[in-house]
């Protein structure tokens, strides 16, 4: 009994559905930490007068901002340059610009380097995400520590 070969367009093309919709998934937790930040500036501001005297209001909100400017790349749209043959991004596209031809050697490279297109967007936005994340809590932690320092001193 012998079996098939695996078909490796097909496993090809699953990969990149897998990787797209990481990629959709990573942009709505990108859109959550935005509203997150957001929400938590406010405390932040609301209490500048409980600070220590040497820490002013922007550098205490120097690190959101770096958190922000961290999601607006997460959520940025990437087109990329490479591998535009199959994967056609243009402004005003023509009914003559998708054209199915049936047996085409090079749609096998062409769903390789999309999968790899598609694998470094993923980890670019990942990273920045886990970035923001980071030094969000962080902030948040400190931030924390500072008000309740301030809050047993002035016991």
């Amino acid at each position: 009994m012998s079996k098939d070969p695996p078909d490796s367009a097909l496993y090809f093309g699953n990969l990149a559905g897998a990787y797209t919709e990481s990629i959709r998934v990573s942009d709505f937790k990108a859109n959550l930490a935005v509203l997150f930040v957001a929400i938590m500036m406010g405390p932040i501001v609301a209490y500048r007068d409980k600070y220590p005297s040497f820490l002013s209001l922007p550098v205490m909100l120097a690190p959101f901002l770096i958190a922000f400017f961290c999601l607006l790349i997460v959520v940025y749209p990437r087109y990329p340059r490479r591998g535009r043959n199959n994967f056609l991004v243009v402004p005003n596209p023509r009914k003559s610009d998708f054209v199915f031809v049936e047996s085409n050697d090079d749609d096998l490279e062409q769903l390789r380097l999309r999968c790899a297109i598609l694998s470094r967007i993923l980890y670019w936005k990942t990273l920045f995400l886990t970035i923001s994340l980071v030094i969000c809590l962080l902030a948040i932690v400190f931030v924390i520590v500072l008000l309740l320092l301030s809050l047993l001193h002035g016991l």
